[in-house]
């Protein structure tokens, strides 16, 4: 491998190194002794320009002095994956994640044993691709072992070493490599990596699904998420631990309509959109999706009618039973699984429009309405008010409370009568 090689960039140091919760975290473990560095995303985000989401700091202390030394500054800490060296110190009610340095002793695909150690070098050896081993001081020092700077701005994604290496010490470095080509890639697949990826697909189906869910998501809604997505179809990957998943056509058009409409990209309705109906409780049960990403899955790729966009009645229909956020979610992908003609492209734009501006109204009747009209809690009342509501919908959610109650009042005279 490559002698080490020091870049200083005019582009570091930037205010989010300067000030605020990372140069908090930054100084006390510098003050401790432990040689700090930005590392991860917020390096490479940096390098392009892009919008710093997570910081990342590595450290050659290790986890317990990680802990005393934010101790010593005032700072809280949660030790979330003390066993790879992983510490999350708070400052300014953010969550900075401080690593220690690592190299690997034993791997086996799924699991690691690690051992700290002080050499930077020997940290980054063990990272997976070129870009993720960067590092960078608080004076705008950037650390590249591996050509990752040169890798980033050719918008090329590559192992470090050799990739049958990287991917037999930890099969999730398959998916990675994908989502990653999909966040900073702007040419083709890197071969030799694409070729061990396809080596080992068989074991993506030995992680564990909690792994498998994390990276699936964040490919999706990675910019070339959608064309990184087919490939991985074509090559048999996304097979190999998804068998349900389809083409990849759908979650292309889908990507169009929310870039146009600027609907925020969403990972379950994209999942959605590459499941086959029927799928989503095998594949929340592998991908261990919560709760609720469950059931938002399921009422996406359910055996239904197509939303209902020739009749803006029946789109409000929609939007009262389901809620605007479900009733979109629905519209969006029914409307990228197939290309509306000129003819319909109208309706769909029009049912979208409501979807997004039109509030779900709330019935405006209660039970205490129905026992001020001389009904009795129980049954009747509650079959009474379902019948009004009923009305209610039928008229497109027109009628008034004063209305509702009119209507109330004489469903209530003809049970009697």
């Amino acid at each position: 491998m490559a002698a080490a090689k020091e870049i200083v960039l005019g582009s570091f140091p930037q205010d989010w190194m300067a000030k605020g919760p990372a140069r908090i975290v930054y100084d006390a473990l510098e003050k401790a002794g432990g040689q700090p560095r930005f590392v991860g995303g917020c390096v490479r985000d940096g390098l392009l320009g892009r919008a710093i989401r997570d910081i990342d700091i590595a450290t050659a202390l290790p986890p317990s002095a990680v802990i005393e030394a934010a101790g010593a500054a005032g700072l809280k800490h949660a030790p979330t994956g003390l066993e790879h060296g992983t510490v999350t110190v708070i400052a300014e009610h953010a969550g900075i994640e401080v690593t220690t340095l690592r190299r690997d002793m034993e791997t086996d695909g799924r699991h690691a044993v690690v051992r700290f150690t002080d050499d930077w070098r020997e940290d980054a050896a063990r990272r997976d691709l070129t870009i993720n081993a960067l590092s960078v001081d608080k004076d705008g020092a950037i650390y590249d072992y591996f050509d990752g700077v040169r890798d980033l701005r050719a918008g090329r994604v590559r192992f470090v070493g050799d990739p049958e290496a990287r991917v037999r010490e930890d099969y999730l470095r398959i998916l990675r490599f994908f989502r990653f080509h999909a966040d900073y890639a702007v040419g083709n697949f890197d071969q030799p990596a694409l070729a061990a990826t396809i080596a080992g697909k068989s074991y993506l189906r030995s992680l564990s699904g909690e792994r498998l869910r994390q990276e699936t998501l964040k490919l999706l809604t990675a910019r070339r998420g959608a064309e990184t997505w087919r490939a991985m179809l074509e090559t048999g990957i996304a097979g190999a631990y998804l068998p349900e998943a389809t083409s990849s056509d759908r979650l292309a058009r889908l990507v169009k309509l929310e870039s146009a409409l600027r609907v925020v990209p969403d990972a379950i309705r994209r999942l959605a959109a590459v499941t086959v109906t029927g799928s989503a409780a095998v594949v929340a049960e592998r991908l261990k999706l919560s709760n609720a990403e469950r059931e938002r899955l399921a009422a996406i790729t359910a055996a239904r009618p197509e939303f209902p966009v020739s009749a803006m009645n029946q789109v409000r229909r929609q939007i009262y039973e389901l809620g605007n956020a479900r009733a979109l979610d629905l519209l969006l992908v029914d409307w990228a699984a197939h290309e509306p003609s000129d003819e319909t492209m109208p309706q769909w734009q029009q049912a979208c429009d409501l979807v997004r501006n039109w509030p779900r109204p709330e019935f405006p009747l209660s039970g205490r309405d129905a026992i001020a009209c001389g009904l009795q809690p129980g049954p009747e009342l509650g079959q009474t008010l379902r019948a009004v509501e009923a009305w209610w919908i039928a008229g497109d959610f027109a009628g008034s409370r004063e209305h509702c109650i009119d209507a109330l009042k004489r469903q209530v005279k003809q049970g009697k009568s």
